[in-house]
């Protein structure tokens, strides 16, 4: 009997490099996320530092012209941070839709596989039973020979 190969071989491979695409999309998706997280972490780093001095100054007294200044600092990083949360939204409905085609492809490639498996289970069978009726035929042709040269007490050895 021929040497098993599944129908499907070529598609499931195709399936299995499209799967691989959209993962390796999904990792740049989720580094563009972690990315703008890491700017507004450090914006709100920098915003707590401007508070800090604005307060510090304000104590120890300063000049309005320095106290503004700091204060449009201030208001130019919140407003910087509230357009990296917009866009952490967007990079996180991105993520999010992106795992869900990841999801689907990884289901295509199961089914294939499990296709697979049934069409093996099924060519082992056939194996098995070719090998069976192999050995039946070959009984059966050796055993008439074997009555024929013992006669009838050499058929009770040859069953």
């Amino acid at each position: 009997m021929k040497k098993f190969q599944f129908s499907l071989g070529r598609m499931r491979d195709y399936r299995e490099r499209l799967l691989e695409e959209e993962k390796g999309t999904l990792q740049r998706y989720k580094a563009e996320r972690n990315q703008i997280e890491d700017e507004i972490a450090r914006l709100e780093g920098e915003f707590g530092e401007l508070s800090r001095r604005m307060q510090e100054k304000a104590e120890k007294g300063t000049t309005v012209i320095e106290l503004r200044k700091l204060s449009a600092q201030m208001d130019n990083v919140r407003m910087q941070i509230r357009e990296l949360e917009k866009a952490l939204t967007k990079a996180e409905q991105r993520v999010e839709k992106q795992m869900q085609v990841v999801v689907e492809a990884n289901k295509e490639v199961t089914k294939l596989d499990k296709l697979e498996e049934k069409q093996l289970e099924e060519y082992r069978r056939q194996v098995n039973k070719a090998e069976e009726d192999r050995i039946d035929e070959f009984v059966s042709q050796a055993l008439p020979g074997a009555v024929r040269l013992n006669g009838v007490r050499g058929l009770g050895r040859c069953l």
